[in-house]
């Protein structure tokens, strides 16, 4: 039996008489050759059914894998059906192509094992764009010590990219003190993992979600400021779609009949708490007003809703940029704005 040559970038130097550093740089530092040289030992790499350098041995000798790890918060099909993540996705991969670098997606709501091998794949950086900061996988993966940026919050040893969240919800919650409401019901995603339910806003609330906290923080901090009574609001804490945005509402109104605003942190819940309310009779925004958060597009909404606008793709391609550039810690502030709609 005859055995088959191995081509390597070696054997193609060697049968078209240059040097190995010539073939390889063909591949990694093209700008250095001819275009007529180029040509000549790609088109002899392909006549040997040669199809590039190994990745493998070429991060063992660089260091570098061509790859970025993307952290978030929810399972894989998640990211794939939620507007926001579907955008900031787009932004981060449109940026990837341009570097030709590639992703791998590490879900934080997975098994434990998974998860861990997740961070095993060869990666150059990763961005977290998974809030619960006290995670396993969160905590790896800064161990690690390759570049991180962050995004929707900030630390002081990372770049980030974020709108200021606070600001934000103070925005929303300004305007509908200013409709002249008096008691709110707050939907929110977990403070932290497993968090589940509801809760009076004049009890503490802990966690390591911070979009949630910061968020939460915007609310009652302007409640407080117009003299709320915060033991007649309430927060729910629950999984994040549009049906646990129907089940939070219906808890809500029933807790407490009286509130007349819900405010949702994300246009998902306020579309399913629309629909529970439109379900029992309720006009909106005349018997309750509804905001969200994000502004997602939605071809026939239930209602046109109040929201907060920002710029997932934007955020998403800012991140990319910072990670591969890694020159500094930056944070970066993208602009945001109220959408004042018929829901409130």
């Amino acid at each position: 039996m005859t055995k088959v040559k191995k081509v390597t970038l070696k054997s193609i130097a060697k049968d078209l008489g240059v040097t190995h550093t010539t073939v390889s740089n063909a591949y990694n530092r093209p700008e250095k050759l001819s275009v007529s040289l180029k040509k000549r030992i790609f088109e002899y790499a392909e006549s040997v059914n040669f199809h590039g350098p190994n990745n493998i041995g070429r991060s063992l000798r660089t260091g570098k894998s061509g790859a970025v790890g993307v952290i978030f918060n929810d399972s894989l099909s998640y990211v794939f059906t939620d507007q926001h993540d579907l955008q900031l996705m787009a932004g981060i991969a449109s940026e990837c192509e341009k570097a030709a670098v590639n992703i791998v997606l590490i879900p934080l709501k997975n098994e434990q094992e998974s998860k861990s091998n997740a961070l095993n794949a060869l990666v150059d950086g990763y961005i977290l764009n998974a809030t619960h900061n006290q995670d396993m996988v969160i905590k790896k993966a800064i161990g690690k010590g390759v570049p991180i940026v962050t995004t929707d919050f900030i630390t002081e040893q990372h770049s980030s990219v974020s709108i200021d969240n606070f600001k934000a919800m103070q925005s929303v919650c300004e305007h509908l003190l200013d409709k002249g409401h008096k008691q709110f019901g707050i939907i929110s995603f977990p403070s932290q993992q497993g968090s589940c339910g509801l809760s009076s806003l004049s009890k503490p609330v802990n966690g390591d979600n911070d979009v949630m906290m910061t968020r939460f923080a915007g609310c009652l901090k302007s409640f407080s400021q117009a003299g709320i009574i915060l033991e007649n609001s309430c927060l729910y804490e629950i999984e994040h779609d549009e049906e646990h945005g129907r089940l939070a509402a219906e808890a809500i109104l029933k807790h407490n009949p009286d509130i007349s605003a819900l405010v949702c942190f994300s246009d998902r819940f306020a579309y399913g708490a629309a629909e529970y309310c439109l379900a029992q009779g309720m006009k909106i925004p005349e018997d309750i007003a509804i905001t969200g958060f994000d502004d997602i597009s939605v071809i026939q909404p239930v209602i046109p809703l109040t929201t907060v606008s920002q710029n997932p793709k934007q955020k998403g391609e800012v991140a990319i940029q910072l990670l591969l550039e890694h020159e500094s810690v930056v944070h970066h502030d993208l602009d945001f704005e109220l959408i004042v709609r018929e829901s409130t």
